[in-house]
């Protein structure tokens, strides 16, 4: 199968949208041109990866140091495709695919039930299926659902430190922080939010000890656990990067503060929750936001903070472990942005070491730059 992978990072903001006709913001087309070779690190084998300029003499020096590529293309066309694989379905990806005459396509009709789906309500929905779970270590408060702008202001006097989030958005965007007090400013933000989107998502604010995912794979109306994800985020909760190592290392450093086995009843129940609710409607990567958080000097985890049906960030640190990094090995995967493109110094790479295909340490850029590049993916191998 001849299949074609995109990134299409303004995903989120297109769902919310939900318009055929969405213009992305001008960041968000520089992150697509700048990434659009990523898909190269978690793409399976035989596939083409679309970018509108093919940077020939990186792909070949990239095939040089990792065999793996050899049976991969970066084409700037559609032609001759049996799939497209996007970062994440919607209407503005299916009507550019369109106008290029791509068949295969799902209906708007499909993609309207997959919007539904992408509603935080699923992530409310899968929280109160998790506590069920009988041990101490899920002890959260019922997120709620606000319509009106009373009801906002209800929820921030009674809840002062509080987190406010738009039934449509991920990666940190679509989020409001009440530190005390909500600003007019943020109100108003919250109010606009509420009437576009008919209603935001609310609950306290955690202090939150690390964040991590579980990444899932739907296929066939089945899914299957797909590996961990332990990532850094900033103070806005914007995506940073994300701890390289194997499942088994993340799982016991999380047992710092969660014993394996109550993270073993999550997967579980999250597995069989998502089978019944999503893999019907759906296929392919997903993932389940989650964080460990210090409450009363004892550690719990919240185990839904937001489902993405989407590629995930997390997911690409974990394919690129397992498939690039020499087992054992632990590194860290960033995702920056510089203002200056003279600040993205490839000469980093000279500390790179590979063998038969397997980073054993050093710094590698996961996509190639120029002059006019701002965002770049790398990774540090220790």
């Amino acid at each position: 199968m001849n299949q074609l992978y995109i990134f299409n990072p303004d995903h989120d903001l297109a769902l919310a949208s939900d318009s055929d006709h969405f213009d992305a913001p001008l960041s968000a087309k520089q992150f697509a041109t700048d990434f659009s070779l990523l898909p190269l690190w978690y793409a399976e084998k035989y596939s083409c990866i679309w970018a509108e300029r093919v940077d020939v003499e990186w792909f070949e020096s990239m095939k040089k140091l990792f065999p793996q590529f050899k049976d991969y293309r970066i084409v700037s066309s559609y032609d001759d495709v049996d799939a497209i694989r996007p970062w994440g379905w919607n209407k503005t990806i299916r009507r550019t695919l369109e106008k290029h005459s791509v068949a295969h396509l799902p209906t708007v009709a499909q993609l309207d039930a997959l919007r539904e789906l992408q509603h935080r309500k699923l992530s409310i929905d899968a929280t109160l299926y998790l506590q069920s779970i009988q041990n101490d270590t899920l002890r959260l408060a019922k997120p709620a659902q606000l319509l009106s702008s009373n009801e906002i202001a209800q929820f921030v006097e009674n809840h002062p430190f509080s987190i406010l989030k738009a039934p449509w958005s991920g990666s940190g965007k679509g989020i409001i922080r009440s530190l005390g007090s909500l600003s007019e400013n943020l109100r108003n933000r919250a109010k606009n939010i509420a009437s576009k989107q008919a209603g935001i998502v609310a609950e306290p604010l955690y202090t939150v000890v690390q964040d991590f995912a579980m990444e899932f794979r739907c296929e066939n109306g089945q899914t299957r656990f797909a590996g961990y994800s332990l990532f850094f985020s900033n103070e806005h909760g914007a995506y940073v990067g994300n701890w390289l190592a194997t499942d088994v290392q993340i799982a016991e450093r999380l047992s710092r503060w969660i014993n394996q086995s109550d993270l073993l009843r999550i997967q579980e129940k999250l597995t069989a929750f998502l089978t019944d609710r999503v893999a019907p409607l759906y296929s392919g990567i997903l993932g389940v936001d989650m964080f460990v958080y210090q409450q009363d000097n004892e550690y719990f985890v919240h185990p839904c903070v937001e489902i993405n049906l989407r590629m995930t960030m997390g997911m690409v640190a974990r394919t690129f472990y397992d498939t690039f990094v020499e087992t054992g090995k632990t590194g860290t995967y960033f995702v920056e942005f510089h203002k200056d493109s003279s600040e993205i110094s490839q000469d980093l790479q000279s500390t790179l070491v590979v063998k038969n295909g397997k980073i054993q340490k050093g710094c590698l850029f996961l996509t190639p730059s120029n002059a006019n590049t701002h965002y770049c993916a790398r990774v540090v191998i220790d």
